[in-house]
């Protein structure tokens, strides 16, 4: 399998986490100086209020971008090992996470939420836990992944159809990735593929039987990777210019 990430994309975000941290605490700081003439009464407000949105937007990036391992780290290490017509694409395309393979295309939704979440149907919930309040802010919300993968294969779709209208009838699965290993999934009749990666091989190897003249055609496969290829071509030009 060929794993293509967007580095380029991944430190500039990373970058954005780190200053974006430290312009905020010091704006904090400013406002809080401010903060002890009256006369500044208004300067401290808004340096507080800017530095309080800086470094949650610092904290959010950072923990999405800057830590290890990365949504795009586990997903390439679950996967590794398939057949070596395989491409995973990371961040080059309307979704983040493509897999194109001999059993077909494939988006994957990575969540990093821990703890207890549960999902009944179309709603989705995550327990509040002490651990959670203190990092509520800077933490990554849970969302209704289910809606954010839907809304990434239509993009996607949209993608295909609008370079290579031949192949929008090609069928897609989605799943939605629990990448923490402390996860605790209660899944009740979900509207959508929930995993956890060591479930990933299998998924992608043996779909459900019903599925199984889904199978992509080799020169549909092909041209598929000629269209993401080109992506990644582009990306690549823009960041030598």
């Amino acid at each position: 399998m060929e794993i293509f990430i967007n580095e380029r994309l991944v430190k500039r975000r990373a970058a954005l986490g780190k200053y974006g941290s430290l312009l905020g605490l010091a704006t904090l700081a400013g406002g809080l100086i401010a903060s002890f003439y009256p006369q500044l009464f208004y300067v401290s407000l808004g340096a507080l209020i800017l530095g309080f949105l800086l470094s949650q937007l610092g904290s959010y990036n950072l923990q999405r971008w800057g830590r290890k391992p990365r949504a795009d780290q586990v997903l390439s290490e679950a996967l590794k090992g398939l057949d070596r017509k395989s491409r995973l694409y990371h961040y080059y395309l309307p979704a983040a996470h493509v897999l194109v393979s001999p059993t077909g295309l494939f988006v994957f939704t990575v969540k990093p939420q821990g703890g207890k979440v549960s999902c009944e149907g179309a709603r989705w919930r995550q327990k509040l836990s002490f651990g959670r309040v203190l990092l509520f802010f800077g933490e990554e919300g849970l969302g209704n992944p289910a809606a954010e993968l839907q809304y990434e294969m239509k993009q996607l779709a949209k993608f295909i159809f609008d370079r290579r209208p031949d192949l929008a009838k090609l069928s897609m699965r989605g799943a939605v990735v629990f990448s923490n290993p402390r996860v605790e999934l209660n899944l009740q009749t979900p509207t959508v593929k929930v995993l956890q990666p060591k479930q990933l091989k299998a998924f992608v190897r043996g779909p459900e039987k019903a599925e199984n003249q889904k199978y992509m055609k080799p020169e549909e496969r092909e041209a598929l990777i000629e269209l993401f290829d080109e992506a990644v071509a582009k990306a690549s030009a823009n960041k030598k210019a």
